[in-house]
């Protein structure tokens, strides 16, 4: 009785150590397959129909954190940003607007938040990015900032389905930095501060740990004026 009893005892814990159910899930790697979706290549169609031949005084690069400015930079300045942009989706938007003589005197790119949560490495980003400078220079473009990733608050970091952990942030926005070195263009400093707390976006200037809300805008939407606007060199 008491044989059978432990047959039927490890029979079970087997059956359950075995099970699918029971096993970690393996998450695939996150990847940007922006260029291959079909709204991303209409929306960029209607960018390139509204834009081309056109010479901007600025022009905004970026993924939902920019985008969420909508038109409100004003009329001189177009805002090129999308959702869920990364370096990659983004090196392939400017091929298009290339294509379309899309011009701009000059151009911030913030790209990179993404890329904190996407599986893409420090070489492979950092080869995005210039080339990313290089063909927003065939734009026209003779004055160039880059701009940091974004954090999110701390508690959105540790969700990978919507953001990039803090520490990869870190080293994205040190990889922005070297390219913004290398290839001798500005780079945002304190500017962008006040949206946040230590190494964490401050929960007063978003909705939803992530993305900004009224007052988050206000201070990012002052930061691309004072960029697009003027020529003060920022600080590196």
């Amino acid at each position: 009785m008491k044989r059978s009893f432990k047959l039927s005892l490890l029979l079970g814990f087997a059956l359950l150590v075995s099970s699918p159910a029971v096993l970690p899930a393996i998450s695939s790697p996150k990847v940007d397959k922006l260029p291959t979706v079909d709204w991303w290549r209409s929306k960029v169609k209607s960018q390139i129909a509204a834009s081309a031949g056109k010479r901007y005084n600025g022009c905004v690069f970026g993924d939902s954190i920019s985008s969420g400015l909508g038109n409100t930079l004003g009329q001189l300045n177009y805002n090129f940003a999308m959702g869920g942009m990364s370096s990659v989706s983004l090196l392939e938007q400017l091929k298009q607007l290339k294509i379309g003589n899309v011009q701009c005197q000059k151009a911030v790119i913030a790209i990179g938040t993404n890329d904190a949560m996407f599986s893409i490495s420090d070489r492979a980003f950092k080869n995005n990015l210039h080339q990313i400078v290089t063909l927003t220079r065939t734009l026209g473009a003779s004055e160039i900032t880059l701009i940091p990733a974004f954090y999110s608050t701390v508690e959105a970091s540790y969700n990978p389905d919507v953001a990039g952990t803090l520490d990869r942030v870190d080293e994205i926005s040190e990889l922005i930095r070297q390219v913004a070195t290398e290839q001798d263009v500005k780079l945002v400093g304190d500017e962008i501060q006040p949206l946040f707390r230590d190494r964490s976006l401050k929960q007063e200037v978003t909705f939803d740990g992530v993305h900004l809300n009224d007052s988050g805008k206000a201070i990012y939407r002052k930061v691309l004026l004072n960029l697009l606007n003027n020529s003060t060199v920022s600080s590196r």
